[in-house]
């Protein structure tokens, strides 16, 4: 997943369940970009490449305490992104351009707090 500071605010009044909120930034590092077999509009698109991206990024979720250490946790995050992209279609046309990449992540996992 793209690493993502958030600021939180935890909620206290509900018993073993504790909800949050968040905001913060992402980076989203672009590994691996191919366009290898691509094709727009039947053309062929070749060296494709996307700028890294710092964006936006808002979470809520939620602990769920079993006891007093050990919990469940969910959360989601959505981000915005608007990288830059390159690309090359039939050896010879260059295209630049800006994707919206607005992914939604949700998480689980085991809580333990001290």
């Amino acid at each position: 997943m793209p690493p993502t500071l958030t600021l939180q605010y935890h909620f206290t009044d509900f018993g073993p369940l504790k909800p949050y909120i968040g905001a913060g930034i992402n980076y989203t590092a672009f590994f691996n970009q191919s366009a290898a077999n691509a094709s727009l509009f039947g053309l062929a698109v070749t060296d494709l490449h996307i700028k890294n991206q710092f964006g936006a990024a808002v979470q809520f979720g939620f602990d769920y305490m079993l006891d007093r250490h050990w919990g469940l946790n969910f959360d989601v995050k959505k981000l915005w992104l608007r990288p830059e992209y390159f690309a090359t279609v039939n050896n010879a046309i260059a295209v630049t351009g800006r994707a919206n990449i607005d992914p939604w992540l949700v998480s689980g996992g085991v809580a333990y707090r001290f």
